[in-house]
C-alpha cells in the first residue's frame, strides 16, 4: 500500500503525551511508526478514519490507532483535547504489555464515545500529562498506572471480560497468523506449526473467542482485503494472489461470503 508511515517520537523515546493541535484539518491517510497513538478529544467534529472504519468526532471521543492501523482526519470543528504515543517498551512489565500491541485480534475497539464517564477519562489525561511535564522520579511507573486505569475503564465500558493478554498458545497463534495468512489458509498448518492438534487449537479460540481457528483466518483475511481495497491501487487479480488465493474468482466468492458484496463493489462503495 502506496501509504506514508510517520514516525513522532524521536529516537529512543518511549512515551510523550500533548495537546491536540487545535486547527482544523484534513489530512491524507497515514500509518504510525510501530507506536500506539491515543486520542482523547473533549471537543471537535468530523470524521475520524481508522482502517475502513469512520467514527464520527464528537466532544468525548476516545480512539486508538495501532501500529499498522492507517488513519485520517475530516475535522470541521477545532479540536481539543489529548494525544498520548507510546511505544511497546514503554510498557516493560505492564499487565498489558502483550496485549496492548497486538495486531490482531484488535484487543480493543478503534473508537469509543465515553459519555458520562467522560469526568473519570478526563482526570486520567490530565493528570497522565502533569506527570510527564513535572517529570519527578518514577513518573514513568505513574503514567503506566494511570494507563492500566483507562485501559480497565475501557474494559467496563464495552463491558469486555476478554482475557487479555490471552493465554499463550493464543499469543503465538497470532503471531504466526500475522506472518503467514497472505499464503497459509489451512487450520492444519498452524497447528502442526505450534504443535498441536487442529481440534486443540479451535478448542482455545472457542473458548477464550468464541470463533473457531478457520473463522479467525478468513476475519484476518477479510482485515487485509479491506485495507487493500481501500488504500491500494492493486487490480482484484493482483490482490486476490497477493493473499493467496489460486484463482481470483477464489478470492471474489471468499470476499463476498465474508461480507456480502463483490470486492469490487465494496472498493467502489467506499472510494
Amino acid at each position: 500500500m502506496d501509504v506514508p508511515i510517520k514516525n513522532k517520537l524521536h529516537e529512543n523515546e518511549l512515551f510523550r503525551i500533548k495537546r491536540m493541535k487545535e486547527v482544523i484539518k484534513t489530512t491524507d491517510p497515514h500509518g504510525h511508526k510501530d507506536y500506539l497513538e491515543i486520542i482523547y478529544l473533549q471537543q471537535g467534529a468530523g470524521i475520524h478514519q481508522i482502517d475502513f472504519n469512520r467514527f464520527p468526532v464528537q466532544p468525548n471521543s476516545l480512539y486508538l490507532v495501532m501500529p499498522g492501523q492507517i488513519h485520517s482526519w475530516e475535522l470541521t470543528e477545532i479540536p481539543k483535547g489529548f494525544v498520548a504515543m507510546m511505544q511497546k517498551d514503554f510498557l516493560l512489565d505492564h499487565p498489558l504489555y502483550n496485549a496492548l500491541f497486538q495486531a490482531f485480534p484488535l484487543p480493543f475497539p478503534s473508537g469509543f464515545q465515553i459519555g458520562d464517564e467522560n469526568e473519570a477519562f478526563a482526570r486520567i489525561f490530565n493528570d497522565m500529562e502533569a506527570e510527564y511535564n513535572r517529570r519527578e522520579f518514577n513518573y514513568q511507573a505513574v503514567i503506566q498506572t494511570y494507563l492500566l486505569l483507562l485501559f480497565n475503564l475501557l474494559k467496563r465500558h464495552i463491558q469486555s471480560d476478554d482475557a487479555l493478554p490471552y493465554p499463550l498458545l493464543l499469543q503465538k497463534f497470532f503471531e504466526l497468523l500475522e506472518l503467514e495468512f497472505r499464503t497459509r489458509h489451512e487450520i492444519g498448518f498452524y497447528a502442526d506449526q505450534l504443535n498441536v492438534t487442529a481440534k486443540t487449537l479451535n478448542a482455545a479460540c472457542k473458548k477464550y473467542l468464541a470463533k473457531t481457528a478457520g473463522a479467525m483466518i478468513n476475519e484476518r483475511l477479510t482485515v487485509e482485503s479491506k485495507k487493500q481495497l481501500l488504500y491500494s491501487h492493486k487490480n482484484l487479480t493482483e490482490l486476490a494472489y497477493e493473499l493467496g488465493f489460486t484463482d481470483p474468482s477464489h478470492f471474489n466468492k471468499f470476499f463476498k461470503r465474508q461480507t456480502g458484496v463483490l470486492p469490487g463493489i465494496y472498493r467502489r462503495g467506499i472510494s
